[in-house]
């Protein structure tokens, strides 16, 4: 049976008791399976993760399957299906159907994007039910910062770049007083980006981490650090494609040096990948690196 009609088979079965709907299928020219791993102090691994991602030839993700629940972990059961439509390659709509135990229905959403002058504006989400709305998104530009705004919300998220459009800070704010509750700053040098995380909670429990990010002459990120009250180093590995092929995560706890697996996620590619440009491989890295 080819893997197009095996979807389609699956996703019947999984929505028939979920609802009566027709789901329009949104599977691409270029499929990516994700698989992760655990791995404990005897170096037991342990199958946690599956998620299959379909893009465009562009680079926009068209369909995303998450399989698992959140009350129910088997990796052979759908948990989530999100899916995107596109004008003039800007997302316009996306669709999300979830479900958190074995027993469940499926809970739907969907988003509509709306621009001004070809930048994102407000990010609108409404319940599939009745068509009320679950949560409302506005964007605000002003030169070089870029403000989220969230409804009924106490703070929002503000983004501030350099000259190169380089993210120099993230911070997030207070509506009311403006003031700001956490707060990023991004240092750059050669391949290197350096990142300072501190809390201004004002109740005593402030903490701060840093972050340390190592990029390829590709732009691609290769290594990360990052120094909390342990240590984190991720190691990026990619494909001939140039599409993200694996990331490791090593853990080193106290003041020990010696960092120990933790984590694995493997990525394979399938389909047209062989005429892909810099600027579409990147597209759908962002996606798959989080």
């Amino acid at each position: 049976m080819k893997l197009k009609n095996i979807v389609i088979f699956v996703l019947f079965i999984v929505f028939a008791r979920a609802n009566s709907q027709k789901i329009e299928l949104r599977i691409g020219d270029i499929k990516v399976i994700q698989k992760e791993y655990s791995y404990n102090e005897k170096k037991y691994k342990n199958k946690i993760g599956k998620s299959e991602y379909y893009f465009d030839t562009s680079g926009n993700i068209l369909e995303r399957i998450s399989y698992g629940r959140h009350h129910y972990t088997r990796l052979n059961i759908i948990g989530e299906i999100e899916q995107f439509s596109y004008e003039n390659d800007n997302l316009v709509l996306s669709k999300s159907y979830r479900s958190s135990c074995k027993s469940c229905d499926f809970f739907q959403l969907y988003t509509k994007y709306i621009y001004n002058n070809n930048r994102l504006k407000e990010e609108n989400t409404y319940y599939s039910e009745n068509d009320s709305l679950f949560m409302a998104v506005n964007y605000v530009y002003n030169d070089s910062i870029k403000e989220t705004h969230f409804n009924n919300n106490s703070t929002f998220y503000q983004k501030i770049y350099d000259s190169e459009n380089r993210i120099i800070e993230f911070n997030q704010i207070f509506e009311d007083t403006n003031e700001i509750r956490w707060q990023w700053k991004y240092k750059y040098a050669d391949s290197c980006r350096t990142g300072n995380f501190q809390t201004y909670y004002g109740d005593g429990k402030e903490n701060s981490k840093k972050e340390i990010e190592y990029f390829d002459s590709q732009g691609r990120i290769i290594t990360e650090e990052i120094i909390d009250s342990y240590k984190t180093k991720l190691i990026y590995t990619y494909s001939k494609n140039g599409i993200i092929k694996e990331i490791k995560e090593y853990q080193s706890f106290g003041n020990e040096e010696r960092y120990e697996l933790y984590y694995v996620a493997k990525f394979t590619t399938k389909g047209k990948v062989k005429k892909l440009n810099l600027e579409v491989v990147n597209k759908i890295n962002e996606e798959l690196i989080e």
